[in-house]
C-alpha cells in the first residue's frame, strides 16, 4: 500500500492536484494509478519513482500469475492457441496492437489490450515509443511495426503494430494491411533474433474488423510465412481472451489451409 500511495501522490503533483487517500480502498487505489499512468505524457521522471514502480508492478504481474508453460496449447507444429492475459506471459515477444499515435492508450483504464500493456510494463515503454515514434513524426502506417523492450512485462520485447480501422465494409486493402501487421511484426522478430511470439487478435476490437475474418487472415499469413521461415522460429501463439474468439481461432486452426 504504501508504494501505491507514494506513485499517486507523485503523479498527482506532477499535475499539481491532491487527494485525500486515506478512506480509498486498494483496488480504488490501483484504478487511480493506472488513469494517472494512462494521461501521463512521455515526460521523463525520477529513479526513485522509477524504482518504486517497477516493484509495485512486478508485485501485481506476480499476484496475476506468469505464465511460462502453453505447451497443452498447442494446435499443430510451432502454432499455439491460448486463452489469457497477454500481460503475463513469458515469451521472447507479445504484439501490441496499438494505435497510429504509437504512445499507448491514454484513455484511463480502458479496456484494449493497448493500454493494458503499457499499463503493465511501465512508464519507461511510453518513453521509449516516444523516442521511436517522434522520429516517424508522431504516425504510425497501418501494417507498419516497431520494436521496444517489454520492461516490466514478463515477455522480453513488445512488438508494436496498427491494424486497419473498419468505418463500414472491409476493402481489400483493410485485408492486406491486416496481413502486414503479422508479416512486419514476424520480421521484425527475426531481425531481433526472437523465437516465441504472441499475437492478439488485432484489428478486431475498437477497430471492427470481423473476428472471423481477421482470424483467417491472421492463420493464413503465418502460415505462409512458416512455409518460408519455419527455422527461425519455435513458437508463435494467437493469443485470445474470451471464448468466442477462441472458438473461432480453435474452428479455423482445425481447419488448416481450406480457406486460403
Amino acid at each position: 500500500m504504501e508504494k501505491l500511495d507514494f506513485l499517486i501522490t507523485y503523479l498527482l503533483k506532477e499535475r499539481n492536484e491532491k487527494l485525500d487517500l486515506t478512506e480509498l480502498s486498494y483496488e480504488d487505489k490501483k484504478r487511480i494509478f493506472r488513469s494517472l499512468c494512462n494521461l501521463r505524457e512521455p515526460e521523463k521522471t525520477t529513479e526513485s519513482f522509477l524504482r518504486i514502480q517497477d516493484m509495485y508492478l512486478q508485485e501485481e504481474i506476480k499476484e496475476k500469475g506468469i505464465t511460462e508453460n502453453i505447451e497443452d496449447s498447442k494446435m499443430k507444429d510451432k502454432i499455439y492457441l491460448w486463452k489469457g492475459d497477454i500481460t503475463t506471459l513469458k515469451i521472447d515477444a507479445i504484439v501490441n496492437a496499438a494505435n497510429s499515435q504509437g504512445l499507448g492508450c491514454f484513455i484511463p483504464c480502458h479496456k484494449c489490450i493497448d493500454n493494458q500493456i503499457n499499463t503493465y510494463a511501465g512508464i519507461e515503454l511510453r518513453l521509449e515509443c516516444n523516442e521511436v515514434m517522434k522520429k516517424r513524426n508522431y504516425f504510425l502506417h497501418t501494417g507498419e511495426a516497431f520494436i521496444t523492450k517489454g520492461y516490466n512485462l514478463p515477455a522480453k520485447y513488445i512488438i508494436h503494430t496498427v491494424g486497419p480501422i473498419i468505418e463500414k465494409n472491409v476493402t481489400k486493402d483493410d485485408e492486406k494491411a491486416l496481413a502486414n501487421c503479422y508479416i512486419n511484426s514476424l520480421e521484425l522478430a527475426i531481425k531481433n533474433n526472437i523465437k516465441t511470439i504472441a499475437f492478439p487478435c488485432i484489428s478486431t476490437g475498437e477497430f471492427r474488423f470481423p473476428k472471423v475474418m481477421a482470424s483467417k487472415i491472421a492463420i493464413t499469413t503465418v502460415n505462409k510465412f512458416l512455409d518460408k521461415y519455419s527455422d527461425k522460429f519455435e513458437k508463435i501463439v494467437f493469443n485470445v481472451f474470451g471464448e468466442e474468439d477462441y472458438e473461432i481461432y480453435e474452428t479455423n486452426l482445425r481447419k488448416g489451409k481450406e480457406f486460403n
